[in-house]
């Protein structure tokens, strides 16, 4: 409160009786002296100095200030303020003296409690002071300019980034207030200016932002650093001498002002200085450099105008002491010193007040015509105008507009009132881009959203009404119809025409050809400044034109007509809460658009993982209609996205003429998709496909949608709008509509269709195709020991030599992979990779499992069925021809002429590659013909075959297919396909961790399946759910209607990757929640319910209650089981053992696809089946393992600690304590845990109440709760330790905190509770409420008091769920908050280890030691990046250089794509620096780089990686590092050459495994290969 906020003693007595301390770290006592003295000690805030009254300030202090507080102390005293001081705890005595006005008012007590003791002396000196005599102000010890030269132009050019530091801010931010301190800060004196920059610079105020000390002190004083990596000081500069030593920027240059640039710099600049720092010094001005750090001392010559004018600070604490050596060259140079420039423009003329109102819209050409270079030139064009216009609202008013393929706004007349403001903003003007100009659509936009009242025209008070608009290029649409209106409405225009401009078009524009300005380019457009501000403050306003103003339609008035589909993300990605926001949205556009049968018809589809009609284009013929089903939309929800099958959806069932579409009519037909994340399915070819049918496609993203991911589908990437939220979108109405009223209908090219015959013989004809390159091709490849990882090489050269001749694409040649030995395995499918980097990349990092067995036929028959098939992108139907192409080097130990003759009558062309020990008889046997059969006697001669295999493909092998059905060797079985039976199947499948990579073929094996189901609404539904400690809802029985929804929905399956297999509560949990009506269920109306458990491994927990649920409800169980599957558990479920199919491995699955469809098809229903119950009852369990985690740091404190004692003691008492009842654990933990005693150290209730009785807090500041989560689940919820959660029993944890984490939570929170444990949440104090959210397995579980003495209140709360609930409803429990929390319940977006997210920091050593081998590292470096998928939903990578510190080179999130990564590796310079800190340096990373703020995506499941190069021992121990990054789930990789110590790595690195060690570096470039296996088997 200030001096004048209160009046009596009982007010100030009660807001000091309520004050809290604010705490914070460092104490910058100077700073808040400077404060006091500007804000309290003025007439404004109370002070009566003016009276005569003593000014006092009594400063109490408890620490050494970090800040220098003397120059404060002494502004003090020469203001007449007698500061008095009390120093306590650790305060500096000489500090304390200093402050204090003199000795005998500095009082120091040893404790606070002691400050009483001083109250007397204190009450003295404050009742005794004399009022003390405002004194002049003493000259500064640094010389002061002279009289006649105190007019500076002075710009600070600062480092902002990481080499200085937040910490060092500080000592920046005193140095800049110590300079202008002694500088005569005015308009007419020492004008200032501040610019901050690391990789790019942003300016802080300009030279005429400021005229007084006093706000330049305020900015300064609240100045924060950036940040940033990458330090580009060439760059910086050249942006100062654009945009601040400029007449607009306050420059006063032309004057003869000296102009002085002091360059701050802590940090080598990684581009090129020399040619901006010429620039700088050519223009006559005068630059100090003044480094610190890091900085080059080569580059700080090179920049200063004099080496005399370089200052070198070895810290940046020290930086203040520079002043007097800073300010002595500052304050004498003169402008003799300094040469002049003319200005470039001269003055303008201006107006007299009454004559000098104007409201002026400039439009300006932002498409990719202009390019970012010229841009700037425009940038600067329009604020040197606007500097000599005479900005406010009784003046001249000013709105831009910036289009391309549409326009928009950047600011309206009415919004900026003050040039600051506009110059600020256009200063920041980013080039927007777009392919197109549409210059007449964007005359129109502004027509009709600029001149106009609410946008703040004043054409209605006779107000001149000016554009002017400047392009550089001609015009794709029509300008005269909108110019022409423009014109009658009295609005002049002038146009400038730049490059390309159109001059008819030009004139076209304007009002009179008088009022067209050409320049030949960017640069010289200064050259019409001067000409055109005497036009717009002259020119008189025109009279408007009594005739119609814009038609409805002005840009394409003849093509009114518009078939429209809106297709609305109806996902969670979008959520319930935007309902809204949507809706608000459509009714807006409706409303603009003129509907009906003649004019525009709407549709309108929804969908998430399928799609789903709103209403058809011909369903409703007016306005009101259409807004009436509008305001009653509600998003259905649906966790995946499948844009692409919904694309192909709309262009099935709508953009028909059955639904309304009135393409025939060559009416334009526009798609506007309106999305909020990225797609699961791909959207390349239904996109192709609405090209094909001549639809125009409008997307619009928001939150997590990929718009390169959308621009597939458009016609012009400018049809791309995008907003952070769903909120945001009216921001882009004004766009979409200038897109739905002007796009016209693209020119239909039709082609007449090239129909190939063939003659039907029974030998294979060659048909040489020019007009057909596409076609299909598998290589299969033998990864067993008859190869083996040392004959991969020539292999991958084979394979890559082939594929870089392919011609790659969707609509091209499409490739698959398998590899095989005892079995097959895919690779990836035809239709996995569209691209060839992306193939080539898969085969660089290709290695071969071996094997001693090799099973060729089986191999081929997994082919056949599974990549021969149109769901895995075979387009053997649309007559593509199919090639197979077998690499081999040994004999197959099974029968090959059953699956050959296979793929010969499917029309698959098989030619076959050997080596080795093959067996030529068996590749004839193979290949489709004798001339397809290749063979080389060494692996290594297998490239020479690229050409013959090439031009086997070149050639197209049309088998005729054969007229009768093939004498396939599977046995078919008869089925009755008229059956009218209505069967549901629900698939309850296994998706734990031991299903692995089997799990792709459980998938295939249900595709097989579903086609052979006749799937409709009243015929079979399919319903399928994934399980592991919880079950996991994918999609239920009345979710999709038609097989390919089926189909399409089970492609998009991926495994959940739990770690418990819970079987019997999956059973109860399909009974209660799948089997029900409300989920599809029609039992009731007699359709036969059927369940396919499949299942890798034994139940954790008893399943017999879950089958018995399954029976009870009628429903018939089948059990396929495979790897470690209990064969008696699985008869157990099962009404009798021939429902029970045991395989030894899931690749068998096949085997036994024909025997399921059979079971399937001859159950029938079962009659009077019992019906359950299907609420959850309350179990009284007397059995449970419960652990207590407590705080125990100094958050709790011995004065609490015995209520938390009492508090867990109650709990106790209240728990059956007992070896086979209730057993109990407890941990305590602070920075790190530890734990008390363990589930099976004590079996009374006695022992456990006198341990808790003794319990003693371990102490500490920080609370890292997460790692205190890891260490119980992997210490104390173990078998080992007394925990019976295999046994069934249930799993409590009890966390006890009293402070925030001080690291995340959540990861940790979810590993326990995937392992089954319920967790609930005790908080207490400064205990996070969102922290405690993430810890408990549900918000019911979690418990907040705000005092200690209060736990006593939730005792009954607590104990209620701890004594009731059971493990299974803490498993459905927490399937539902991971529900609530990702919307994607527990999902992976992964297929397999290899293509999960992987977060990889490389920590390389940049010390002296490394020497010339660092050129080697970063080589190296370059290699492994080309091989990684980087990209923001792939893999990201981060580079850190450490010596006695850490220097982070660029974060996760610095870039986002290869090309970036690989262009900042290559700039990467070493440090320097003699000392070697591993350990600091992991520390650093751990905190800094694996931090969501960095870009870490840990929270999402990615692997965290760090790999390690260093050529020397650290001088610091690195074992509690080392055991800090293993803790915190990153796995450590470690490669070390020269000097350095083998156990030190071996300490650092996760295993042997990820070991590298050298002699030298000299051959570290060879090793990218290994390190990328490592990285893959992490």
């Amino acid at each position: 409160f200030y001096l004048n906020t209160y009046s009596s003693e009982d007010e100030i007595v009660s807001h000091m009786q309520g004050l809290r301390q604010r705490g914070g770290m460092p104490l910058n006592t100077g700073a808040a002296l400077d404060y006091v003295l500007r804000n309290h000690f003025s007439r404004s805030s109370g002070s009566r100095k003016d009276e005569g009254v003593p000014q006092i300030l009594v400063l109490i202090m408890a620490g050494r200030s970090r800040d220098y507080p003397r120059h404060s102390a002494d502004a003090l005293r020469r203001a007449a303020v007698t500061v008095v001081v009390v120093g306590t705890g650790d305060t500096d005595p000489a500090q304390v003296k200093e402050i204090a006005s003199q000795p005998s008012l500095s009082h120091n007590v040893e404790e606070f409690r002691s400050l009483p003791n001083v109250q007397d002396q204190l009450l003295v000196s404050l009742s005794t002071l004399p009022v003390a005599r405002e004194t002049t102000r003493q000259q500064p010890t640094v010389p002061i300019r002279p009289a006649g030269a105190n007019k500076r132009d002075i710009v600070f050019l600062i480092d902002g980034s990481d080499n200085v530091g937040a910490t060092n801010v500080q000592f920046v931010r005193e140095f800049l207030t110590s300079i202008i301190e002694n500088l005569d800060i005015g308009s007419d004196s020492v004008q200032i200016g501040l610019v901050q920059y690391s990789n790019y610079a942003e300016t802080e105020f300009y030279l005429n932002t400021y005229s007084s000390e006093d706000e330049i002190m305020s900015h300064v004083e609240g100045l924060r650093l950036r940040g940033g990596t990458t330090l580009n000081t060439g760059a910086a500069l050249d942006y100062v001498l654009r945009n601040h030593f400029t007449k607009s920027s306050g420059s006063r240059k032309g004057k003869g002002v000296p102009q002085l640039l002091i360059l701050i710099t802590a940090g080598r600049s990684r581009d090129h200085i020399k040619p901006s720092a010429d620039a700088l010094k050519q223009a006559a001005i005068t630059i100090f450099a003044i480094r610190t750090g890091n900085a080059d001392p080569e580059q700080i010559t090179e920049v200063a105008s004099d080496p005399s004018l370089v200052f070198s600070i070895t810290e940046l604490p020290s930086l203040p002491h520079a002043l007097e050596r800073v300010m002595t060259p500052l304050a004498s140079l003169t402008v003799s010193q300094v040469p002049t420039e003319s200005p470039t423009v001269p003055s303008k003329q201006v107006l007299p007040d009454e004559e000098n109102k104007r409201d002026i819209v400039f439009l300006i050409d932002g498409s990719n015509s202009i390019g970012q270079t010229d841009f700037s030139f425009v940038r600067d064009f329009l604020a040197s105008i606007i500097q000599n216009l005479d900005i406010g609202s009784d003046g001249i008013q000013v709105g831009l507009v910036q289009y391309g393929t549409y326009a928009e706004t950047e600011f309206y007349l009415n919004s900026y009132l003050s040039k600051a403001e506009m110059l600020s903003h256009i200063r920041g003007l980013r080039l927007k881009g777009g392919t197109r100009i549409n210059t007449g659509a964007a005359l129109d936009y502004v027509y009709r959203y600029h001149f106009i009242n609410s946008a703040g025209s004043r054409k209605q008070k006779g107000v001149p009404q000016i554009l002017v608009i400047l392009t550089g290029g001609r015009s794709n649409d029509d300008i005269k119809p909108p110019a022409d209106t423009m014109k009658r409405a009295a609005i002049m225009n002038i146009a400038i025409g730049v490059k390309n401009a159109d001059p008819l078009q030009l004139e076209g524009i304007a009002v009179d050809p008088s009022l067209v300005f050409s320049s030949k380019t960017f640069s010289s457009l200064p050259s019409i400044e001067e000409e055109l501000t005497s036009l717009l403050l002259t020119l008189p306003a025109l009279r408007a034109i009594p005739e119609p103003t814009a038609p409805t339609k002005q840009v394409i008035p003849e093509a009114s007509k518009r078939d429209i589909m809106f297709l609305i993300d109806g996902s969670n990605n979008v959520g319930n809460t935007n309902d809204q926001f949507v809706r608000d949205f459509l009714t807006s556009i409706i409303e603009n658009l003129d509907i009906g049968r003649d004019g525009v018809q709407v549709g309108l589809v929804q969908y998430s993982n399928y799609a789903e009609t709103e209403f058809y284009l011909n369903t409703y013929s007016s306005e009101d209609e259409l807004l009436s089903h509008v305001k009653g939309l509600r998003l259905r929800g649906g966790a995946s996205l499948n844009t692409g099958a919904a694309l192909k959806y709309v262009l099935q069932y709508h953009l028909t003429p059955s639904a309304g579409s009135r393409k025939e009519e060559g009416v334009p037909q526009v798609l506007v998709v309106i999305t909020a994340g990225r797609s699961g399915d791909d959207i390349r070819r239904p996109a192709d496909a609405l090209k094909r049918a001549n639809v125009l496609p409008v997307v619009i993203t928001a939150k997590n949608a990929d718009p390169l991911e959308l621009q597939e589908m458009l016609i012009d990437p400018g049809l791309v709008f995008s907003v952070q939220e769903i909120s945001s979108l009216p921001d882009v109405q004004e766009q979409l509509m200038i897109s739905l009223s002007t796009l016209a209908a693209p020119t239909v090219i039709h082609k007449e269709p090239t129909v190939i015959t063939e003659e039907h013989t029974d030998k294979i004809t060659e048909v040489l195709s020019s007009t057909d390159s596409r076609r299909d091709i598998v290589f299969l490849i033998d990864e067993s020991d008859f190869v083996g990882n040392s004959n991969l090489p020539p292999v991958r050269e084979l394979l890559s030599a082939i594929i870089e001749r392919l011609d790659i694409g969707s609509d091209r040649v499409q490739v698959g992979l398998v590899l095989y030995g005892n079995k097959a395995e895919t690779e990836f499918y035809l239709n996995t990779y569209s691209k060839k980097d992306e193939i080539l990349s898969v085969l660089r990092s290709l290695s071969l499992q071996g094997g001693r067995t090799l099973n060729t036929g089986k191999a081929l028959e997994f082919v056949l069925r599974y990549h021969f098939t149109r769901s895995t992108g075979s387009r053997r139907e649309d007559g593509v021809p199919q090639f197979l192409v077998l690499v081999t080097g040994g004999r197959s130990g099974d029968d090959v002429k059953r699956a050959a003759d296979a793929l010969k009558q499917s029309n698959v062309i098989t030619l076959t590659v050997a080596s080795g020990s093959a067996d030529p008889a068996q590749l004839k046997e193979i290949a489709s013909k004798p001339n397809l059969s290749f063979s080389v006697r060494d692996f290594y001669s297998l490239p020479s075959l690229q050409e013959q295999v090439i031009g086997s493909f070149e050639r197209t092998h049309a088998l005729e297919t054969p007229t009768e059905n093939p004498a396939l060797y599977v046995e078919e079985a008869t089925i009755d396909n008229t059956r009218a039976m209505k069967r549901d199947i629900v698939f309850l499948i296994d998706g734990t961790s031991g299903m692995g990579r089997s799990f792709i073929q459980v998938r295939d094996f249900l595709m097989k399946v579903i086609q052979e189901l006749d799937v409709g609404p009243d015929k079979d539904q399919v319903a399928v759910v994934q399980y592991s400690s919880h079950p996991t809802f994918e999609f239920g029985l009345d979710r999709h209607s038609t097989r390919d929804a089926v189909l399409n929905a089970i492609r998009n399956l991926r495994l959940r990757k739990g770690r418990v297999l819970n079987t019997g509560a999956a059973l109860e949990f399909v009974t209660r929640n799948v089997f029900i009506p409300a989920a599809g269920s029609r039992r009731d109306a007699g359709a036969a319910q059927i369940l396919v458990l499949i299942t890798a491994g034994r139940s954790r927990d008893n399943v017999g209650r879950g089958a018995e649920a399954v029976r009870q409800a009628g429903i018939v169980p089948i059990a396929i089981g495979a790897k470690s599957a209990d064969t008696s558990e699985m008869q157990l479920i099962v009404y009798e053992p021939s429902l029970v199919m045991k395989l030894n491995d899931f690749s068998d699955l096949p085997t036994i696809e024909k025997e399921l469809i059979i079971k399937v098809n001859t159950i029938v229903i079962i009659e009077d089946a019992n019906t359950i119950n299907t609420e959850v009852l309350p179990e009284e369990v007397n059995k449970r393992d419960i652990v207590f985690l407590v705080d125990g740091s100094e958050n709790v404190g011995n004065t609490n600690l015995h209520l938390v004692h009492d508090f867990i003691s109650n709990i106790i008492e209240s728990l059956d304590i007992g070896t086979d009842r209730v057993r109990v654990g407890m941990a305590q933990f602070s920075h790190n845990a530890k734990a008390e005693f363990y589930l099976d150290t004590y079996s009374t209730k006695s022992d456990i109440l006198n341990h808790i009785k003794g319990l003693r807090l371990k102490g500490g500041t920080t609370l890292n709760t997460g790692s205190a989560l890891d260490f119980v689940l992997r210490n104390l919820f173990i078998k080992n330790t007394g925990s019976r959660k295999e046994q069934g029993v249930p799993q409590f944890l009890v966390v006890f905190a009293g402070g925030r984490s001080a690291e995340a939570v959540k990861p940790y929170a979810e590993a326990v509770k995937r392992d089954g444990i319920a967790i609930f949440a005790v908080g207490v104090r400064h205990a996070d409420p969102a922290q405690l959210e993430e810890i408990a397995s549900d918000p019911s579980l979690v418990f907040s008091v705000k005092e200690f003495h209060n736990l006593a209140n939730v005792h009954e709360r607590v104990m209620s769920p701890l004594s009731t609930l059971s493990a299974p409803t803490v498993a459905i429990r927490e399937s539902i908050i991971i529900n609530e929390e990702t919307l994607i319940p527990g999902e992976e977006r992964v297929t397999s280890v290899e293509v999960m997210q992987k977060d990889i920091v490389f920590l390389i050593d940049g010390t002296l030691g490394m020497g010339k081998a660092f050129p080697l590292v970063r080589q190296f470096l370059i290699k492994v990046l080309q091989e990684l998928d980087i990209g923001p939903d792939k893999d990201q990578v981060a580079v850190v250089q450490y010596s006695s510190d850490a220097q982070t080179e660029f974060a996760f999130n610095t870039y986002t794509s290869k090309a970036d990564v690989l262009a900042a590796t290559t700039q990467i310079r070493r440090k320097t620096g003699r000392l070697l800190n591993t350990g600091g340096a992991l520390e650093y990373v751990a905190r800094n780089i694996f931090h969501a703020s960095a870009g870490s995506r840990q929270d999402t499941g990615a692997k965290q990686i760090l790999v390690l190069i260093t050529a020397g021992k650290s001088r610091e121990d690195v074992g509690p590092a080392a055991d800090t990054i293993k803790q915190a789930h990153i796995v450590p990789i470690a490669i070390g050459a020269k000097s350095i110590d083998p156990s030190e790595l071996q300490q650092i690195a996760y295993s042997s495994d990820f070991l590298i060690i050298l002699k030298t570096f000299h051959s570290i470039p060879t090793l990218h290969q290994r390190l990328i296996s490592m990285l893959k088997s992490v």
